[in-house]
C-alpha cells in the first residue's frame, strides 16, 4: 500500500507541472512548481517512512 500511496503523491506532483506548464502568468507558473516540489517530497518522505518500518502481518 505504501508504493500506492506515494504514487498517488507522484501523480499529484506531475499534474501541477503540466498545469505550470500551461500557467499564463509567472506567479502561477511559480506556485504550481512549488506545489510539484511539495508532492514530489511528501511522495520521497512517505516511501522512506514506509521502508523504515517493520514489516507489518495480517
Amino acid at each position: 500500500m505504501a508504493k500506492s500511496q506515494a504514487k498517488a503523491l507522484q501523480e499529484k506532483a506531475e499534474m501541477f507541472e503540466r498545469r505550470a506548464l500551461r500557467a499564463a502568468d509567472p506567479i502561477s507558473r511559480q506556485h504550481y512548481r512549488e506545489m510539484a516540489a511539495h508532492y514530489r517530497r511528501l511522495a520521497t518522505e512517505h516511501l522512506e517512512i514506509n521502508q523504515s518500518e517493520p514489516a507489518r502481518q495480517a
